[in-house]
Parts: C-alpha cells; sequence; structure tokens
C-alpha cells in the first residue's frame, strides 16, 4: 500500500469518526443534491403562513431540499395554475396548503398521475371517496380548536343566550373543520341561540367590517357572545366594538394564539383563546425532503422546537397533527401561553 492510499484511507476514516460523533449519517453523494419542492401556499399576507414559511426555510435552509413558495391570493384557480407549473418544471415534491378544498381536487389528481409526492399542510383536503393520494398531511388540530371554541363559548355565557359566529372563509378546510366542531358543541345546550354566522375570510378589515354590521344589527343586550374563527378577524372586530363603545358589552371569543391576542386576554379586553405553533407545519419540509431523497420519514416522531406531534390518520393517509391549547385569563401569563 503507497503512501497516497493510506494517507486517503485515513482521511476517510477521520471523516467517518466525525460524522459519528456529530450524530450524523454520512450521505451518498447523490443523496447531498438539493432536490427541489414547490410550495403552494393559500395567501402570503396572514401571519399564520408568514410564520410557517419562515420556519419551513430555516428546515429547508438546512436540508438537502430547496423550496419555492408560490402565494396562491385566496384563489383557487391560482393555485391550480401552480401545480401546473410545478408540473412542468419537474419539481421532486410539491407541499399544498389549499384556500379551498374541493376545487383543488383536479390538480391534486394531476400530481398524482404525475408520480409526484405530495404532502398537504395546515389545510385538509376531503377525497370524497376520489382516488386522491398524499404522503401526509401536516395541519394543527382545527376540529380541537373548533371544540375548544365551543366549550369557552359554553363557558362565557353560562350555558345559555344568544351568539354571533364571525367564520372564516367559506369553503375552505379550517372553516369546514372548527366550524363543524364548534357547532356540535353548541348544539349539546339549547338554551344558546345562534343569531347569524357570517363568514369574514380569516382577514382583519373584513372582520371590522362585519362587526360593525353586527353591531348595527343587534342592540345593546341582544348579544351575549361573539365567537371569531381566528384573531386576524377578531382585531378587526375589536376595533369595531371599541369605536362602538360595545367592549365588555359581551364576551368575545377568538383563536389562533397571536402574541397581539393573548395580550388582549390578559389586558381583559377579550375572554378567551386558543394557541397553536403555526410554525410546528414547517416539518413538511422535512417530510417531504425525507421523501424525495427515498428516506423514510419518522411521522411518529415529528417535533419542531422541542414539541412532539401526534400522528393519526385522515381520509385514511398519515396526518402528522400539532397540538392547540385552550387560554384564559388563569393561564395567559403562564411562559408557554404568551403567544406568536
Amino acid at each position: 500500500m503507497t503512501k497516497e492510499t493510506i494517507r486517503k484511507c485515513g482521511a476517510v476514516l477521520a471523516l467517518i469518526a466525525s460524522a459519528a460523533m456529530a450524530g450524523t449519517a454520512l450521505q451518498p453523494a447523490a443523496a447531498q443534491e438539493k432536490k427541489v419542492i414547490g410550495w403552494s401556499v393559500a395567501y402570503f399576507d396572514h401571519p399564520v403562513y408568514q410564520l410557517m414559511m419562515k420556519g419551513a426555510q430555516q428546515l429547508a435552509d438546512k436540508s438537502d431540499c430547496e423550496v419555492i413558495f408560490s402565494d396562491g391570493k385566496n384563489d383557487a384557480s391560482v393555485q391550480a395554475s401552480h401545480i401546473d407549473n410545478f408540473i412542468a418544471q419537474g419539481v421532486d415534491g410539491i407541499i399544498l396548503t389549499p384556500t379551498v378544498s374541493d376545487p383543488l381536487i383536479p390538480a391534486v389528481k394531476k400530481v398524482n398521475r404525475a408520480g409526484i409526492p405530495l404532502v398537504m399542510a395546515d389545510r385538509r383536503m376531503q377525497t370524497h371517496g376520489q382516488d386522491l393520494k398524499w404522503e401526509a398531511l401536516v395541519s394543527w388540530d382545527m376540529v380541537k380548536s373548533g371544540a375548544i371554541g365551543g366549550e369557552q363559548t359554553v363557558e362565557a355565557i353560562g350555558g345559555k343566550g344568544n351568539i354571533v359566529v364571525v367564520e372564516g372563509t367559506p369553503g375552505a378546510g379550517s372553516t369546514i373543520d372548527r366550524g363543524n366542531a364548534f357547532y356540535e358543541v353548541i348544539a349539546k345546550h339549547p338554551d344558546i341561540k345562534i343569531l347569524a354566522k357570517i363568514p369574514a375570510d380569516f382577514n382583519r378589515a373584513k372582520g371590522q367590517e362585519v362587526t360593525e354590521n353586527i353591531l348595527q344589527r343587534f342592540k345593546p343586550g341582544e348579544i351575549d357572545a361573539i365567537y371569531y374563527m381566528a384573531d386576524e378577524m377578531m382585531f378587526g372586530g375589536l376595533q369595531a366594538i371599541k369605536a362602538a363603545n360595545r367592549l365588555h358589552e359581551f364576551k368575545i371569543i377568538s383563536v389562533d394564539g397571536q402574541k397581539e391576542a393573548l395580550d388582549l386576554v390578559r389586558s381583559g379586553d377579550i375572554d378567551y383563546d386558543a394557541m397553536f405553533h403555526p410554525d410546528d407545519q414547517a416539518v413538511a419540509v422535512n417530510i417531504l425532503c425525507d421523501i424525495v431523497h427515498g428516506r423514510k420519514p419518522d411521522l411518529a416522531n415529528q417535533t419542531y422546537e422541542g414539541r412532539k406531534m401526534d400522528l393519526v390518520e385522515f381520509e385514511g393517509m398519515p396526518w402528522v397533527r400539532p397540538t392547540v391549547y385552550p387560554v384564559d385569563k388563569s393561564n395567559a401569563h403562564l411562559p408557554e401561553n404568551q403567544g406568536w
């Protein structure tokens, strides 16, 4: 054996030892090549998605994958175009956060026919018995958040009274999941009457506009609580409530856990919220990156910043599910409930 051969062998052994000490595995050269993932996000101008994308980019920067984000602009036809473009570009994997679910079924079928691995993120999509497939769903438990909101509303008004619900985007999976769970809880309390259900598209300005209309329609004493399906709508609604000098006239319940919202719980301006961590959903990148590189992702042990997620099923496929926590004035001061 020549000195040069010995030197090269020693270098390889040193590299193996170094990798072992760091707790990493050496990958074949091909596995180190960057794979491309296209992610169609429902829309960019929402704090949930901004935080989710930030976390996803940070994970991508540490991985052997590159992520291309595309703004769906809250329009299913725009997202369908994203899917067509991703397929034409020959991306290795696709992540979809659908603005609404059913209109995007044909797009998912295209992804399946193209044989491109697909992960759903943040919003669920129902198959309606059609032959649709995705590798995994990564979405926080919006059903649980709706149930928590219902329970908080019942508690807030003592199980009886009149409520108004400000809903999200009609047809969006989050509106459907959260709404169905909320209304199921309320239905168990016959002394609670739902006066109105009004969509505000998860938008702050629309939340303000809708709430202004609610306050014009219902006079003092006619409403016992307003439930907002997202903090962004509640922020706009609270502006309208304060402008009308009707703060503390009725209970206010919201969901998402933004720091601004939990500060309002702490100050007493609103009464309840439900909190989750949007960036937990960034693990969709890790999952799909493993898949496109031929590695098997450990779906049962996905974590983000130390927070472990559940593994359940939805539509017969894996659902990696971050959890959600109820917050009120009794626990809003805790370090884990400061909001995002």
